[in-house]
C-alpha cells in the first residue's frame, strides 16, 4: 500500500531536470505524490516516465509560453484529475555581467522566465484550483532578489519581481483556500552556481569562497531546498501564505 503526507496529491514542478528540481521531483515522489516534471529539455509534450523515478512524468513547457501552461494544466487534469500543488522552479541567470554592459535582451529574457514564468503559472494554478478550495504553489526565489548583485542585475530584478508575485498572488488566492510562498536558496551547488567560477578560480576555491558568506560555513544542498519546498507545500501547514523563506545557512541579511 502506498504512503506518505503527499499520498493522493498531484504535484507539477517546472525545471524538474535541474539540480534542485530534480531533487524537489523526487522528494515529492518519495512521499507519494503523483508529479509531472516540466521542463524545456523535454523532447516532447508526449508523457512518459522520467528515468529511475516510479510515479513521475515529464512534459515538455516553456514556461513564458501562456498557452504551453494551459495545455499543461488540462493535461494534469485529464490524466490525474486535478491540480494540488505548483512548483515554479524554472529559471535562467547568466552571469557576470556588468550592469553597464547588461544587454537588453538578455535582461528581457531572465524576466521571461523568472517572472513572467512565474506570473503565468500562479495565474493558471489558481484557475484551476480555486474551484476546489485548495492547493498549494510554492515558488523558487533566490537571495538575490533581497541581496543586489550588480553583475547580475537582470537575475536579482527578475527575482525580486518573482518575491512580489508571490505576495501579490498570495493575497488573491487566500480567498479560495489556496497558499503562495517563495523558498529562496541561496549558493547550491549546481550547474548554474558553477557558472559563476571566476576565470582564476579553482571549482573547490569558488566553493570555499561561496561558503564563506555563510554563518553555518556551508552550502545548502538541492534536498535542502526540496525540503522547504514540500514544508510549505504540506497541506498540514496551510495557515501559511505569503512568505518568504531563506535556505542559506543565514546569508541573507534582515530576511
Amino acid at each position: 500500500m502506498q504512503s506518505g503526507r503527499f499520498y493522493g496529491l498531484n504535484v507539477v514542478v517546472t525545471g524538474g531536470r535541474g539540480g534542485i528540481g530534480a531533487a524537489i521531483v523526487s522528494s515529492f515522489a518519495q512521499e507519494g505524490a503523483s508529479v509531472v516534471s516540466a521542463d524545456i529539455s523535454c523532447e516532447d509534450e508526449e508523457p512518459h516516465n522520467a528515468s529511475g523515478s516510479p510515479g513521475v512524468i515529464e512534459r515538455r513547457l516553456d514556461v513564458s509560453d501562456e498557452t504551453g501552461w494551459k495545455h499543461m494544466f488540462e493535461f494534469v487534469e485529464a490524466r490525474f484529475g486535478a491540480l494540488d500543488v505548483l512548483v515554479n522552479n524554472a529559471g535562467i541567470y547568466s552571469p557576470n555581467i556588468a550592469f553597464e554592459d547588461m544587454p537588453l535582451d538578455v535582461w528581457q529574457r531572465h524576466f521571461a522566465i523568472n517572472s513572467d514564468g512565474t506570473f503565468l503559472g500562479c495565474k493558471h494554478a489558481i484557475l484551476h484550483m480555486k474551484e476546489r478550495g485548495r492547493g498549494s504553489i510554492v515558488n523558487i526565489g533566490s537571495g538575490m532578489s533581497i541581496t543586489a548583485n550588480p553583475n547580475g542585475a537582470a537575475y536579482s530584478a527578475s527575482k525580486a519581481a518573482a518575491l512580489m508575485t508571490t505576495r501579490t498572488a498570495a493575497r488573491a488566492a487566500g480567498r479560495y483556500g489556496i497558499t503562495v510562498n517563495a523558498v529562496l536558496p541561496g549558493a547550491v551547488q549546481t550547474t548554474m552556481l558553477m557558472g559563476n567560477l571566476r576565470d582564476e578560480e579553482t571549482e573547490n576555491d569558488f566553493l570555499r569562497r561561496m561558503e564563506s558568506f555563510s554563518p553555518l560555513g556551508r552550502l545548502a544542498s538541492s534536498l535542502d531546498i526540496a525540503r522547504a519546498v514540500l514544508f510549505l507545500a504540506d497541506p498540514a501547514n496551510r495557515a501559511i501564505s505569503g512568505i518568504h523563506l531563506p535556505v542559506d545557512g543565514g546569508n541573507i541579511p534582515g530576511a
